[in-house]
């Protein structure tokens, strides 16, 4: 048999070209959809299959499927070794990577739709992918809220933490233009930032007592920004010897692999 050798992504790619040709399965007024729309007007004037799949490696919200994806299916410890790695702390507990129900789990009353997040025992790390678009203090403030849905849901105290996933610097990311990750969380403890956020949000997260452990989650919180060129240094350091050739070590190569040419491809390094 000849050809060139599919890797877990193409097949991920190859499946979801259906959803793109035939949007009308997917629901109206999401991310998604409009991508979708998007994906199909350019299907109908196409030349070639390569440019609709050319579309596909571009969007923001297939990368995210791809590294959630990842994450699912790579060893647990991952988690833990690349949380470390990013915030300088030691991190022991089990992680338990979050579905797409976390509004509706955490009653965040669409305050915000999350791209990853972890919750152990006693942490929470959450990510926030970017690609070409900016982030915003905004957003950043929104995973503190998140945190403190989660706190509500569960009864519970936690430690919280965001990584911001992008391309190139820290600088690129915001229009502030943050030199660093300690300028960013300067900034986002400002309380006149705090008040104006809040305006509009459901009355259960700005009352009193509720906007007291904000502020505090907020104060506590630890931002760090993991360029993919660190991402893809730390998949590399993790591939299994090729020594070990039992057939879990086979399947983290072919994981890690698939998700560093992935990167590589869409010219994020």
């Amino acid at each position: 048999m000849t050809g060139e050798t599919l890797d877990w992504l193409d097949c991920y790619y190859e499946a979801v070209e259906f959803f793109y040709w035939e949007p009308q399965h997917l629901r109206v007024k999401t991310h998604a959809a409009v991508e979708a729309t998007k994906l199909a007007t350019i299907a109908k004037n196409a030349k070639s299959v390569e440019q609709v799949r050319g579309r596909l490696r571009q969007m923001e919200v297939t990368l995210n499927h791809n590294i959630q994806q990842f994450f699912s299916l790579a060893p647990t410890g991952f988690r833990n070794n690349l949380f470390g790695k990013v915030f300088g702390d030691q991190f022991n507990n089990t992680f338990v990577m979050q579905g797409r129900e976390v509004d509706e789990k955490f009653a965040l009353k669409g305050c915000m739709q999350p791209d990853l997040v972890f919750m152990s025992e006693r942490e929470v790390v959450s990510v926030e992918m970017k690609i070409k678009s900016k982030c915003s203090v905004s957003q950043v403030l929104k995973y503190a809220l998140l945190g403190l849905a989660i706190e509500r849901q569960q009864k519970a105290q936690k430690q919280h933490y965001l990584v911001l996933l992008g391309p190139g610097d820290i600088t690129k990311q915001f229009r502030e233009r943050f030199l660093s990750s300690d300028d960013l969380n300067v900034a986002i403890k400002k309380k006149e930032l705090l008040s104006a956020f809040l305006a509009g949000k459901p009355p259960v997260f700005c009352q009193d007592q509720q906007r007291q452990r904000l502020e505090e989650i907020v104060d506590k919180m630890k931002v760090r920004f993991l360029s993919y060129k660190d991402l893809t240094d730390t998949l590399v350091g993790a591939v299994p010897q090729q020594a070990d050739q039992s057939a879990g070590a086979e399947v983290y190569r072919n994981l890690i692999s698939g998700l560093c040419r992935e990167i590589s491809d869409r010219k994020l390094l």
